[in-house]
């Protein structure tokens, strides 16, 4: 089993990384922003292009800024698609088991600690079941 831990910055909300243009729907600039910047701190920590093949588990510890309310289900999808851009995994359908924690402490900023396990092989490396096209599911 491999066990990765990571600490990347506070995700945008899930409500705020869509944006609707005409009749496309476009990831927002927060989003980008977001995306990039996880991606410097994972390069910085040697997690980029890691390229974890098979299952995995993965737990979240959110370290708000401050003491305001925040669904911790609205986080979720910011984390691991900034995962999955970089290259961390081959695709977030590999994921089998979240756990996500709302830590007490308070963090300059907010910051989200991922610890990634891998739980199992897969026969096609990529996290796929092989009954697919690819792509989300429930987009």
């Amino acid at each position: 089993m491999e066990r990765m831990e990571v600490m990347m910055p506070w995700p945008p909300s899930t409500n705020s990384i869509w944006r609707n243009v005409g009749k496309r729907t476009l990831l927002s600039k927060e989003a980008r922003v977001y995306r990039n910047r996880a991606r410097g701190e994972l390069l910085a920590q040697g997690a980029c292009n890691t390229k974890l093949a098979g299952r995995v588990a993965v737990e979240v510890m959110l370290y708000p800024h401050n003491a305001r309310a925040f669904d911790i289900d609205n986080k979720l999808k910011s984390l691991l698609d900034a995962l999955t851009y970089s290259r961390v995994w081959l695709d977030d359908g590999q994921v089998d088991e979240i756990l996500v924690r709302r830590a007490e402490e308070h963090r300059d900023g907010g910051q989200a600690v991922v610890t990634i396990k891998t739980i199992g092989g897969d026969a096609h490396g990529d996290g796929s079941t092989g009954d697919d096209k690819g792509g989300d599911d429930d987009a």
